[in-house]
């Protein structure tokens, strides 16, 4: 295109030259044809612009993040003239579409269209535009181009893929529950009236000595295991291009390891914040799509920190009172230390799990050997074996 107008402009001023010193109709009618044919090339191109259609559509505007979905888009030319030179470009920061060539120009003959087919596949969690970012029209002798915004995009609400982990090595973190006697220490476990037959070690003296009948604890910590996963709520970046990839794969992370415990009748509850503790419980494998379901809408707040989280999580005896505790977290602090250190006096040391990328973020963490490291891109069923 740079040659071209370069040769364009050659041919203009050779014309004027000619004009200035010879004259006559040959030499006035080369200068009108290097002012003219640019000219109407020029408006042939707005033109297009201004006709041109784009159509495209996707199986589902709900997809899950690594899954492929079909995906086209359709140029149309509805004018008795050809459209030339429609060039289109994706958005690819967040997705892929295959098989397609943003290079590839596409010629448009009147009252005619083109339909290309192929799949799309999300990256990350989130809502996001996808398909058809913008569009290049350049006119037949490639003087002029227009590149502009597609007006209709496409907005996909993407829910983040669940990984299957076979095996883990965090079943360690399991090792305190069914027996677990720490968990008895836990304030203000609610009570109910003895019942012939009910264990006697379930007897909650204090209760039973305010109330001067017999009361047990209700809680499910000694009877059942069950996995408390703490999971950092925290937006850390303003750019989606930062904070996507993060908060995915801190969510991947999560729903990865409630499926594995679930689907082996182990109890999770998730904790979050946002104004005030969350919950989502993976009570089993049967209800398991619709607490994903709800924790996949989670939205992260957008500053601040963990601290009131961690300070929140301390005080919650349905937390407490787990047999074991997962911290999936992406930044280190005192706090997180600190609740630690509570959680470790109730059950057992928690398993730490650090998104990052960042192996710098490992060494502000110290007493705490159980401690696993997930990057971006890596996968949980990979990662916990």
């Amino acid at each position: 295109m740079r040659i071209n107008r370069i040769i364009a402009l050659l041919l203009f001023i050779i014309s004027l030259i000619v004009i200035s010193f010879q004259g006559g109709p040959a030499a006035y009618g080369f200068f009108f044809f290097t002012v003219f044919v640019p000219l109407v090339s020029l408006i042939y191109t707005f033109i297009v612009y201004s006709r041109f259609k784009i159509y495209q559509e996707i199986g589902t505007r709900t997809l899950t993040a690594g899954n492929a979905t079909p995906f086209y888009f359709t140029l149309q030319n509805e004018d008795l003239f050809s459209h030339a030179g429609i060039r289109v470009h994706f958005f690819s920061d967040f997705s892929e579409i295959y098989d397609l060539d943003e290079d590839t120009e596409y010629e448009l003959f009147p009252r005619c269209g083109i339909k290309k087919e192929t799949v799309l596949v999300c990256k990350y969690r989130g809502e996001y535009e996808i398909g058809i970012k913008s569009v290049t029209i350049t006119d037949y002798l490639r003087l002029f181009s227009i590149t502009f915004k597609n007006k209709e995009t496409l907005r996909a609400t993407v829910m983040p893929r669940i990984d299957i982990i076979e095996t883990s090595d965090l079943d360690e973190t399991l090792k305190a529950s069914g027996s677990n006697q720490k968990a008895s220490q836990v304030p203000d476990i609610p009570v109910r009236d003895y019942v012939p037959g009910d264990d006697i070690r379930l007897i909650n003296w204090k209760a039973t000595a305010r109330s001067g009948k017999p009361e047990v604890r209700t809680f499910c910590g000694e009877n059942s295991q069950s996995v408390s996963i703490i999971m950092d709520s925290v937006r850390y970046e303003d750019d989606p291009a930062s904070y996507l990839p993060l908060e995915n794969k801190i969510l991947e992370t999560v729903i990865a390891l409630a499926y594995y415990y679930s689907s082996k009748g182990i109890g999770v509850h998730v904790f979050a914040h946002k104004d005030r503790l969350l919950k989502y419980d993976f009570d089993d494998i049967s209800t398991f799509l619709d607490s994903y379901r709800a924790l996949s809408a989670f939205a992260f707040r957008p500053s601040g920190n963990n601290d009131r989280f961690f300070a929140e999580c301390s005080e919650d005896r349905n937390l407490l009172s787990s047999s074991s505790h997962i911290l999936v977290l992406h930044r280190w602090s005192p706090k997180a230390g600190m609740l630690s250190d509570i959680l470790t006096k109730y059950s057992s040391a928690p398993a730490l799990i650090m998104v990052t990328d960042d192996p710098g973020q490992l060494s502000s963490i110290s007493g705490n050997e159980n401690v696993k490291a997930i990057g971006y891109h890596d996968k949980p069923g990979e990662v916990f074996r």
